[in-house]
């Protein structure tokens, strides 16, 4: 007989294989002795009703919860809603399909300036996107034995514990993208980014000027100050106060689109005058045909963390993952 609910509960695996509820409660937390033949006859009957096993019950055998937290930095200014909110959006929709495949729950937790992150909930692992450099939070958690994967990679002193990185091959994409815009006809492109302080922000900017150096190309570089519109940035650099320019690289989509509306205040026509290079999703090169994309995956990079996540707390010893990027041009597609 099952329970009035429908549920198969552990009594009704305890009437069915003849023992006590304390005697099944036993064999699926594999606590205690109980005979070999309690034991098998017990899963018999469980596997006979269909009886799944509550929460609880796994998070007993294993000491472990199962929930896995992305990590939400950079402050909730009207900036960071527009640069860092889709991406991670994308981030937490790979890890949370991911994780569910693998039989456990994301959670966004947000995480405050000093490192310090919401403990309502006890973490197996934890996604840190886009740590900062010496980054606390990875410091903090790391400390309280969470596993975790610095999506983005990591810079500083790397702490001592389980950590992995995953993160986009930016070396390799931003030089392509470059010798996209030369080939168009830009000789002197320049480069515009925010104030973040991250691996991505840096091996991007490393590789811009490896590549000017290359090209023999003086480097114009532009950082958005923290309290500034990424459209007010856009003006500054094109109003050629910091050195003639006739293309740029844009570090993500926000200040692509910024770009793209001085542009067109300046009259100063996409792609005849000025060549535009942003970093996206793959989706946002159909948005405007005339520029030039290094397409990033988010939902992608999400699902490698959240795999590498669960086999550093099952006891595995994966390797960090490069993520290959591609260089869109939606108009020579079309």
């Amino acid at each position: 007989m099952t329970s009035t609910s429908g549920k198969i509960t552990i009594r009704d695996v305890a009437a069915a294989a003849g023992v006590s509820p304390a005697t099944v409660s036993l064999v699926y937390n594999d606590k205690g002795e109980v005979a070999a033949a309690t034991r098998e006859r017990v899963l018999e009957a469980g596997r006979r009703l269909g009886y799944q096993p509550g929460w609880i019950s796994k998070v007993f055998r294993s000491g472990r919860t199962n929930i896995l937290g992305i990590a939400v930095q950079h402050g909730t200014t009207s900036a960071w809603e527009r640069t860092y909110l889709p991406y991670y959006r994308g981030i937490i929709a790979g890890a949370a399909l991911e994780a569910l495949d693998h039989g456990y729950t994301v959670t966004a937790v947000r995480v405050a300036a000093d490192g310090s992150f919401d403990d309502r909930f006890s973490l197996d692992g934890m996604v840190i996107v886009d740590p900062r450099r010496d980054d606390p939070a990875v410091t903090l958690a790391l400390s309280q034995g969470i596993a975790v994967i610095a999506e983005g990679g990591c810079l500083g002193d790397q702490p001592e514990g389980r950590i992995r990185s995953v993160r986009a091959d930016v070396e390799t994409g931003v030089p392509l993208v470059l010798d996209e815009l030369r080939e168009k006809g830009a000789r002197r492109p320049a480069f515009f980014r925010g104030p973040s302080d991250d691996l991505y922000t840096e091996l991007s900017l490393h590789a811009y000027r490896a590549w000017c150096t290359a090209h023999a190309v003086d480097p114009i570089e532009y950082t958005l100050p923290e309290d500034h519109r990424p459209i007010d940035g856009a003006r500054r650099l094109l109003s050629g106060e910091l050195g003639e320019l006739d293309a740029v690289y844009c570090l993500n989509n926000t200040y692509g689109s910024a770009t793209v509306a001085a542009a067109a205040e300046l009259g100063l026509g996409i792609p005849d005058r000025l060549h535009v290079a942003a970093a996206a999703e793959a989706h946002e090169a159909a948005v405007d045909p005339r520029l030039v994309y290094l397409a990033l995956d988010p939902v992608e990079s999400g699902a490698t963390c959240v795999r590498l996540l669960i086999d550093l707390i099952e006891g595995r010893s994966p390797a960090d993952q490069l993520l290959p990027v591609r260089v869109l041009n939606a108009r020579a597609s079309a």
